[in-house]
């Protein structure tokens, strides 16, 4: 699947709950994930550190644009935890990172995420603002 703009892309990572592509000539990578539900938290961790893994090869002024639109919601304690260490892990490596949710509930749910981490990516309904914000906030980190 190729997205705007992107006319060289390579698939850094898939499983079936994640898959992770590179567009080379917007520097864009997009992280999307699918309507899978993790079994166990430690399931979700061991998924999210391949997904980490798979980034090393991003180096500086890239960003990322997390697709979360067919992810099924979940907020136990646990689960929280393991999404909070790999916001860290993989947000972190970014210059600028987006959500992208498909309802309003959605957006409350990350929103939340942001009040709780100030680092925590702004989250857009709309993917043309989503990529917007990108284009207009990419840095050289």
């Amino acid at each position: 699947m190729q997205f705007p703009g992107a006319l060289i892309e390579r698939q850094l990572y898939e499983d079936c709950y994640f898959r992770v592509v590179a567009a080379g000539l917007t520097r864009v990578v997009r992280l999307v994930r699918s309507s899978a539900a993790f079994p166990t938290p430690e399931a979700a961790e061991k998924c999210l550190e391949a997904v980490a893994f798979s980034l090393i090869t991003i180096r500086r002024g890239w960003v990322l644009i997390v697709d979360s639109r067919g992810a099924p919601i979940r907020n136990d304690p646990a689960f929280e935890q393991v999404l909070a260490r790999a916001r860290h892990r993989i947000v972190g490596r970014f210059a600028c990172a987006a959500i992208l949710v498909a309802s309003d509930i959605g957006k409350l749910q990350v929103a939340r995420y942001g009040r709780e981490d100030p680092k925590s990516p702004p989250v857009f309904r709309d993917e043309q603002e989503a990529l917007a914000y990108l284009a207009a906030n990419r840095t050289s980190k």
